[in-house]
């Protein structure tokens, strides 16, 4: 898997998930974003899209989940999105 590749220190028994997000799942997430934002005062459009586009990609991804247990970290849960196309990890907005 791409994001295993990527990060080369993945640990015996982490546990690996991906869920597809395909253009219907994709509009979904941005209306999800735009409410909640519209929710906690971002009225102005131009803005409300600058910070949906931020934090949802354009372009169908995989949401993939890293989870690691042990006993000095506990549970350990990384996120990463992953571009269908190239199979590279988008990086996530700064």
């Amino acid at each position: 898997m791409i994001v295993i590749d990527h990060f080369g220190d993945i640990s015996p028994g982490t546990k690996c998930s991906a869920v597809f997000f395909d253009m219907e799942r994709i509009r979904r997430e941005k209306e999800f974003y735009a409410k909640l934002y519209s929710e906690n005062g971002v009225h102005d459009l131009e803005i409300l899209q600058a910070m949906v586009a931020a934090n949802v990609p354009d372009e169908p991804y995989w949401l993939v989940s890293l989870k690691t247990s042990n006993a000095v970290t506990r549970d350990v849960t990384r996120l990463h999105r992953v571009d269908d196309r190239t199979g590279k990890i988008i990086p996530d907005p700064a």
